[in-house]
């Protein structure tokens, strides 16, 4: 019996072995059975690392406002003729050391030092041909940008803006979506299905008032002490949070057009309900506010071609708004009172839309030139215009590039223009040293008066470098 236990236990012994045996062939031989799609597929790798570094430049004082260190990596799959999918991820390290003791300089993640963080901007797959030759399916995390305008679109509206760097305004967000194109020559059929409702996100705290309108004003004697505010989504139902579009766009006498409409929600929050809520008799109060996104709806068109060398585009968008009404809640003697606004009226749509044209000179020199009815942020009655222009000029073989015009300039009342313009200067210098390597250096100069948005900001004119490796 002592035989047959020792034999049983060798036998064991050796299938437990067999066991961590065959656990570490199937960990080392797992990657390899990974890799043996790729050995059939086209890959592609590739991306960039940037450095961006801004300083503010005051008369009293100065100090730096953007501290970025990023890196995107993209990569791109072609498991088959009709199969495709493409990803980017973007590590970044944006911001300043916010060390207040000395457990948070023994934290292992170090993130008090250097605040990092990991963003899945897109990851979709693409099939080709799906039921039809002529119709493609692109499905999954997507940026989906319309338009033929420079970075300013209002035709685009169905991925958010990323506005947290607000000169950056062009950036969107990758939005979880279902797209489909039928192409019948010469036209193109785009249809789009978002499930879930996703908002664009705004800029840091000290530059709120630009995107969000000045503070609200308090009646004659109250004195705030604290503000909260909640920002209610749509619901997570089928007819609460989705979104749609669709779009036809081709080519016709050598003009692109594109002709195309948008079922969804305001990207910004629009005040809902402000509440005044009294704390004492001396006149402190807190402030609530409630904000939510209005239902719109966007009927666009736009337009690029040349003539005579000259490149001409135009792009315009009717809003259909919900109507929107903001309540008040006023304490007084005999208790809360309540007043309410409609700040956007179904029957009052409102039309924005751009036009613009470039050229190039025979000595190299590019000119930009783009006017602006209605910014990003502006609804209803509140649409202001704007010029933008830009001068380029580059030199030996195009690894110097001087831009000494770079301006965008609003009025935002035309009866009393010198009392109510904005004004924003931009020049740069770019040098490329050696292939894949950019060096920039430039500035934004900023003034106006009256309520516009570069009045806003006209006490933060900045300095940046940015260094940037493609790869």
């Amino acid at each position: 019996m002592i035989k047959n236990k020792k034999k049983r236990g060798r036998i064991f012994e050796i299938e437990n072995n067999f066991e961590r045996h065959l656990s570490k062939f199937y960990l080392g031989i797992f990657p390899f059975i990974l890799l043996i799609p790729m050995l059939y597929a086209e890959v592609n790798i590739g991306g960039h690392a940037e450095t961006i570094n801004r300083y503010w430049v005051s008369a009293d004082s100065g100090r730096w406002t953007w501290n970025e260190v990023r890196t995107d990596i993209n990569l791109e799959v072609t498991p088959g003729d009709n199969l495709h999918f493409y990803s980017e991820m973007r590590l970044r390290a944006l911001g300043f050391p916010s060390i207040t003791s000395i457990a948070e300089l023994q934290r292992r993640e170090k993130d008090k030092d250097f605040p990092w963080s990991l963003e899945l901007r897109e990851a979709y797959m693409d099939i080709y041909g799906f039921i039809h030759p002529n119709i493609d399916l692109r499905i999954g995390k997507q940026i989906i940008a319309w338009g033929t305008a420079d970075k300013i679109n209002p035709t685009s509206n169905l991925s958010p803006f990323d506005l947290e760097d607000f000169f950056e305004f062009g950036e969107k967000i990758g939005v979880n979506a279902l797209r489909v194109d039928f192409t019948l020559e010469p036209l193109t059929l785009e249809a789009d299905f978002i499930p879930v409702f996703t908002p664009s996100t705004l800029p840091p705290p000290e530059w709120a008032n630009i995107m969000l309108g000045e503070d609200i004003s308090l009646p004659t004697g109250m004195h705030l002490v604290n503000e909260s505010d909640t920002v209610k989504l749509p619901e997570r139902k089928l007819n609460k949070s989705s979104e749609a579009a669709f779009k036809i766009s081709g080519i016709l006498w050598n003009w692109d057009f594109s002709l195309s409409y948008f079922y969804g929600y305001d990207g910004l929050p629009l005040g809902e309900r402000v509440e005044i809520i009294p704390l004492d008799t001396l006149g402190n109060v807190n402030l609530k506010i409630i904000t939510s996104y209005p239902r719109i709806q966007v009927i666009g068109g736009d337009f690029a071609g040349s003539v005579k060398g000259i490149g001409v585009w135009g792009e315009g968008a009717f809003y259909i708004p919900e109507d929107f009404i903001m309540t008040r809640v006023i304490p007084s003697l005999y208790g809360p009172v309540m007043e309410t606004d409609t700040l956007l009226k179904n029957k009052s749509p409102y039309f924005k839309f751009v036009l613009g044209a470039d050229y190039t000179f025979k000595n190299g020199m590019y000119f930009n030139i783009q006017y602006v009815r209605g910014f990003l942020h502006e609804r209803g009655d509140s649409l202001k215009d704007y010029f933008i222009a830009r001068v380029e000029k580059k030199f030996f073989n195009d690894e110097l590039k001087i831009v000494p015009l770079g301006i965008a300039a609003t009025i935002s009342d035309w009866d009393n223009p010198r009392e109510n313009y904005g004004i924003a200067y931009l020049p740069e210098i770019s040098y490329i040293p050696y292939d894949n390597v950019e060096v920039r250096l430039g500035a934004y100069i900023l003034d106006g008066k009256g309520r516009n948005i570069f009045s806003n900001m006209k006490e933060r004119d900045e300095v940046f470098l940015r260094v940037k490796l493609s790869f």
